[in-house]
């Protein structure tokens, strides 16, 4: 199982039958956000995560990738996640391919609508914290996941009255969910399809990995 630029490349611009991953969000009042789905190839395919600090006011400890809102002197969603990216973990633009997009995904509360950009890190590329947001990066490898070394969990749950499926995962003794984890998912989906093979199914289970974290928004 060889995953290079072009295997990424033909996964992302590709269009294989994707499951629905399963929410109804009222996105009457979302805002753009973006961020950078950053992979490393060599010497083992990889994607970059970020813990974010657990002291911030909005998702303290949580998972996901570098990336935010837009900015006045942003051109586009692209160069959002490029700008969030070199402050967020010291990675220039000049150092990232970027190769296309996956879909849109929406936070659970409706707030924000999440644009996911796939890039490739150039070899002189060092990620490193780079923001007091930032507690920590994850370079989590992506072949243990195609192959189901790494399990996915799903979990079932309901949002407002709304029955949810919800994938996420232990990272680095993190646990990765919400929009992160559908954007994870959907890439891995991607990847499985280009390269043959059935991702595999994930473990259900009921307790969501948010605790209590969202009951005020109306769990």
């Amino acid at each position: 199982m060889r995953v290079d630029a072009d295997l990424v490349r033909a996964a992302v611009a590709g269009a294989p039958a994707l499951p629905v991953l399963g929410r109804s969000i009222d996105l009457g009042a979302a805002k753009p956000a973006s961020v950078l789905v950053a992979l490393r190839l060599d010497p083992e395919p990889s994607v970059l995560l970020v813990v974010r600090a657990t002291g911030l006011r909005d998702h303290p400890g949580e998972v996901g990738f570098p990336g935010g809102k837009p900015e006045a002197g942003d051109a586009d969603l692209v160069a959002t996640a490029l700008r969030e990216a070199e402050e967020e973990v010291a990675v220039a633009p000049a150092s990232i391919e970027i190769v296309g997009a996956l879909r849109p995904v929406p936070v659970i509360t409706g707030r924000y609508v999440i644009h996911p950009f796939v890039g490739l890190l150039a070899a002189s590329a060092a990620p490193r914290v780079a923001a007091t947001e930032i507690a920590r990066l994850i370079e989590l490898p992506i072949l243990p996941l195609l192959r189901g070394e790494h399990e996915v969990a799903e979990v079932h749950a309901t949002w407002r009255g709304v029955p949810v499926v919800s994938p996420h995962l232990d990272v680095g003794g993190a646990i990765l969910y919400g929009a992160s984890a559908y954007i994870l998912y959907e890439l891995l989906l991607r990847l499985a399809d280009r390269l043959g093979v059935r991702l595999p199914a994930p473990r259900v289970e009921t307790t969501p990995p948010w605790g209590d974290r969202y009951v005020g928004d109306g769990a």
